[in-house]
């Protein structure tokens, strides 16, 4: 079997979801960030089995001045990632208005909140208060490094799992 699903990558601006994409699909770390406009896409096929899930990743710009454009993006979603810098405390407290938008386009899909920058020792953001957001938010919570890989491609082929056990659950 061959699934096509679209994931998202959401958060705040500069949070890492280019490189995490990135790192994802290429297997590499992009020492320069260049502001995403938009959205970028990205895909890589994960197997599970004789199957294979192949997602089709789409890194939404997260500055403010995008936001008339997002909603449109996320039509079709099956899932994605909600990513937030634990070295800055703003991207954490915008986490309530990004999980608004996406439910609000695509209904409650399945979405892994990303502590990103766990690389970085100007930590702000414990873990625990993380964990207890993703908790009261029904999400799960990893945290991951675009720069070293630390959970990367975890995060990614857990999603796809996810992605791929709710289809067989739904009959298709």
């Amino acid at each position: 079997m061959f699934l096509l699903v679209k994931v998202i990558v959401i958060g705040d601006g500069a949070v890492g979801k280019t490189t995490l994409s990135t790192h994802f699909t290429f297997s590499k770390f992009i020492e320069y960030y260049k502001m995403t406009i938009g959205v970028d896409f990205f895909a890589k096929d994960v197997k599970i089995g004789k199957d294979v899930v192949r997602l089709q990743i789409w890194d939404m710009a997260g500055q403010e001045k995008f936001a008339f454009m997002r909603p449109n993006y996320y039509d079709g979603a099956s899932g994605g990632f909600l990513v937030y810098d634990v070295t800055r405390p703003e991207t954490f407290k915008d986490l309530d208005m990004w999980l608004h938008e996406v439910y609000k386009r695509c209904g409650k899909i399945p979405l892994f909140l990303l502590g990103n920058k766990i690389d970085l020792e100007t930590r702000k953001v414990k873990n625990s208060q993380a964990e207890q957001y993703a908790e009261k938010q029904g999400l799960t919570y990893y945290e991951t490094s675009a720069k070293t890989g630390e959970c990367v491609f975890d995060v990614f082929s857990k999603l796809a799992h996810t992605l791929y056990n709710k289809y067989l659950e739904s009959g298709n």
